[in-house]
């Protein structure tokens, strides 16, 4: 299933840092998929990993699209949900085969309020 390359275009000639961050967090949500409730041989949980690797691909998507101009550093937080919404839906357009990586953003993105404390949380921190 091809993608949309006008969209792909686009994103990665208008908005190259969150094209880029968008690559990776797409690849942090799919790992989510893949390993949840999963541990290693010793102990370690590999779900809780790649969540925290999402939370910090987040907060560099957040961050790139500061630097794009999508978003200022003054958005509220409900206009930093919205465009990273919308963001990841473009993406999905230019790229439709990491349907699980998307299922975990929907998921995310379904709870407003742990999807904005979230979001709140990573701007904040240094």
């Amino acid at each position: 299933m091809a993608g949309m390359q006008y969209i792909e275009d686009r994103l990665s000639l208008l908005t190259p840092h969150t094209y880029n961050a968008l690559q990776k967090l797409v690849m942090a949500m799919a790992g989510i998929s893949k390993n949840a409730g999963k541990k290693t041989f010793f102990g370690r949980d590999k779900g809780l990993e790649a969540y925290s690797k999402f939370r910090v691909s987040l907060k560099a998507t957040i961050q790139c699209m500061v630097l794009d101009g999508i978003i200022s550093e003054s958005s509220i937080t409900n206009e930093v949900m919205t465009a990273l919404i919308h963001k990841i839906q473009e993406f999905q357009m230019a790229f439709p085969n990491w349907q699980d990586a998307y299922a975990v953003a929907s998921w995310f993105f379904e709870d407003v309020e742990r999807a904005a404390a979230t979001i709140e949380q990573l701007r904040n921190e240094p």
